[in-house]
């Protein structure tokens, strides 16, 4: 009969599935808590980047449009913009810090000695037992593999935000999309409209770059066309990098009202053979 020191060593040999999102080395114990918890999947790390890189684009836009056009118009897009923006990562943060585990599982203790088989649901089919959380699984819930927790009304688990969509946020995750997808529509116009208004006018574009950077004299000669050269280059990798993430958010929203349409969730969605899909699996990942 082993001794407690080789059973607790057995049970700490018990590791889940190595990912990108998992600690290496992580035992059954491990889970996550939300989605800023530590180690980051890749696709987060790179919307991160995304969203300061389209708030550097959205200020640089916004500084030229406030030196070069003071029409009351566009002062109440530009502040319909800085509210959406502000609305839009209040509620990223929100998705990626609710806790979405099932209220069963927070409860019981966890199983040290469950081994992953690849293939195998963690949730046994036949009586709804999670051989992990030790907990009877109700309809709708769903162990995470890369979460490695229950989770209550399970949708998906989306790797740009580096935590699982269900019951408990999707809401909010839809709210997020509406509005990342308006901000990133306006944001485009003002970089768009910044653009127009270098091909037309670059007297004034230039004027108007000076004083949003604070130059209180107009510099001239090679450095001016140098300088004047990168921010429009910055610019138009801006507006490429806008509409690359609003074709994506598009698509992503007519996805997910398509699913409440058709009364499904993703997961239900993906278990579907592919010929009965009609949409790109991708979009939920």
């Amino acid at each position: 009969m082993p001794a407690a020191s080789d059973t607790s060593t057995l049970v700490a040999e018990r590791r889940i599935p190595e990912a990108s999102s998992v600690p290496a080395g992580a035992t059954v114990f491990w889970a996550r808590r939300h989605g800023f918890q530590w180690p980051w999947d890749p696709l987060f790390a790179l919307h991160c980047a995304a969203t300061v890189m389209l708030t550097g684009g959205f200020t640089l836009a916004l500084a030229l449009h406030v030196h070069a056009d003071g029409s009351r118009a566009w002062a109440m897009v530009l502040g319909g913009e800085v509210l959406l923006l502000a609305v839009a990562l209040a509620l990223d943060a929100a998705v990626v810090l609710r806790n979405v585990e099932a209220r069963e599982a927070q409860a019981q203790a966890r199983n040290g000695a469950y081994e992953f088989r690849r293939g195998v649901a963690v949730i046994d089919v036949v009586s709804s037992e999670c051989g992990v959380c030790c907990m009877r699984a109700k309809i709708g819930t769903r162990h995470c593999k890369l979460c490695n927790k229950c989770v209550a009304g399970y949708d998906h688990h989306c790797r740009w935000l580096n935590t699982c969509i269900a019951a408990a946020n999707y809401r909010l995750f839809m709210a997020f999309v509406v509005c990342a997808l308006l901000y990133t529509l306006l944001a485009l116009v003002c970089c768009l409209r910044a653009a127009a208004c270098a091909a037309s006018d670059l007297p004034r574009f230039r004027h108007a770059l000076w004083s949003a950077i604070g130059a209180e004299v107009l510099p001239t000669g090679p450095l001016a066309a140098i300088t004047v050269t990168g921010f429009l280059l910055v610019l138009a990798t801006f507006i490429l990098a806008d509409t690359a993430v609003l074709l994506g958010l598009a698509l992503l929203l007519a996805f997910h009202v398509r699913l409440w349409w058709l009364d499904m969730r993703t997961v239900d969605y993906l278990a579907l053979p592919h010929r009965l899909r009609t949409t790109s699996s991708w979009l939920a990942t």
